[in-house]
């Protein structure tokens, strides 16, 4: 076996140059590169053609491994959540910075079980986390024990966005994606590509997502707190890089959820006379009394409040152009000649990329599957909405974490 695949491999090799040349023969042969049809072979790269060495087939082999198996991290970062062992290294002084790291039993004896198989499991566990930087590991000698060490664990800054008491969390979006309504539209996930304009959620449970958090209170509850956690950390860069909320007076965050992002801007800007916090009913209900904001509870297609300025953070991406263009309409009439609507939102980059920054939001895009017609824009997609929505002007003012855009229309 071994002796035929080194007998197809070199047959590849040997006959790369030929299958270039002839296709490189068919390409020069069309004068004019506008009339290529689709019958023209195109030319190959050679270096593609190329058998791969040992270490690049190992690498790619390993990779293609670790991809194959990806979906269990998203299950051990959420178990770790659920146990609070980000909270007993934080709360035990094992935050990265302080110096201080917690061994497997100082980490278990916190734990709500104890059996003989435990320390194990939870070293496996933190193990995992410290491959992918969540936490730190590093070994110790443990005292009056032979010279025996063990490895003990800390929280880097990574692992502190999953600390659950704080504004700026991501746990709650981890149970969100571990939710077994969510996982189960996930085993789906073909079903998006076959069916074209399926809304994903609805085909999987025969309800949309927002019907059914109307009837699941405890999933429209962690919803609620995972976009709370994530807005609050966008918002903070969003405000490191974009000022343009200063000269407004009265600001309308539609789909703002609970208010968290109005909270952090009306801090900042006190010019801001009046914010108005605009989401469904069912969302509003579990908004927090602020100063100097007003929680509505409406349907933002039918109408929006009308503002010196309005946001729109983090929406559009749920929603088809059809959709997005009846919201941006209201919008456009809710605000004065002078006014603009913000909208705050990923913007997808034009290729693809290999960077994190581009990995997430592809990654984002994809999941937007999980109701019809959401997805990720680019800036030529969110200037053709500008335009389509009766705008005149269109303008990205700055960029946070690289992928995250702050775009202004104008009357």
């Amino acid at each position: 076996m071994a002796h035929a695949l080194q007998h197809i491999t070199s047959y590849i090799a040997i006959n790369s140059k030929l299958i270039y040349t002839l296709a490189l023969f068919k390409y020069s042969s069309k004068n004019n590169m506008g009339s290529l049809d689709n019958n023209t072979i195109l030319p190959i790269n050679p270096v593609m053609m190329k058998p791969p060495t040992k270490e690049e087939d190992d690498e790619a082999c390993l990779y293609a491994m670790l991809l194959s198996s990806f979906q269990v991290f998203p299950a051990i970062l959420n178990a770790a959540i659920e146990l609070n062992v980000f909270e007993i290294m934080a709360e035990s002084g094992g935050r990265r910075g302080s110096g201080g790291f917690l061994s497997v039993p100082e980490i278990a004896s916190r734990l709500p079980a104890s059996h003989p198989e435990l320390h194990d499991r939870l070293d496996r566990m933190l193990r995992v986390l410290a491959c992918f930087k969540v936490v730190d590991c590093t070994t110790r000698v443990v005292a009056g024990d032979g010279g025996e060490v063990e490895r003990v664990y800390s929280l880097t800054l990574a692992g502190s966005y999953f600390l659950q008491n704080q504004s700026e969390s991501l746990a709650a979006f981890s149970n969100l994606t571990c939710h077994p309504a969510t996982v189960k539209v996930w085993l789906n996930m073909k079903e998006a590509i076959l069916d074209g304009g399926v809304d994903l959620f609805n085909k999987v449970h025969g309800i949309s997502m927002w019907k059914h958090m109307e009837k699941d209170t405890k999933l429209n509850q962690t919803f609620n707190k995972a976009m709370a956690g994530i807005s609050a950390i966008q918002m903070r860069k969003y405000l490191e890089v974009y000022d343009g909320f200063e000269g407004v007076s009265t600001l309308v965050d539609v789909a703002g959820g609970v208010g968290q992002s109005l909270k952090m801007i009306i801090s900042k800007y006190p010019n801001i006379k009046k914010g108005i916090n605009y989401d469904l009913p069912q969302v509003i209900e579990h908004a927090s009394p602020y100063p100097g904001i007003e929680h509505i509870g409406g349907n933002m297609y039918e109408s929006v409040p009308e503002g010196d300025a309005i946001m729109v953070k983090a929406t559009c991406h749920n929603w088809s152009d059809e959709k997005c263009v009846v919201l941006l309409k209201n919008c456009h009439k809710a605000i004065p000649q002078n006014g603009k609507v913000i909208i705050f939102d990923m913007i997808m980059p034009e290729e693809p990329e290999s960077s994190v920054a581009a990995q997430y939001v592809s990654i984002t895009d994809n999941t937007m599957f999980i109701q019809a017609g959401g997805k990720e824009r680019s800036e030529k997609q969110f200037e053709k909405l500008c335009k389509d929505s009766g705008f005149s002007s269109f303008r990205v003012v700055s960029r946070a974490l690289s992928i995250y855009g702050v775009i202004e229309f104008y009357k």
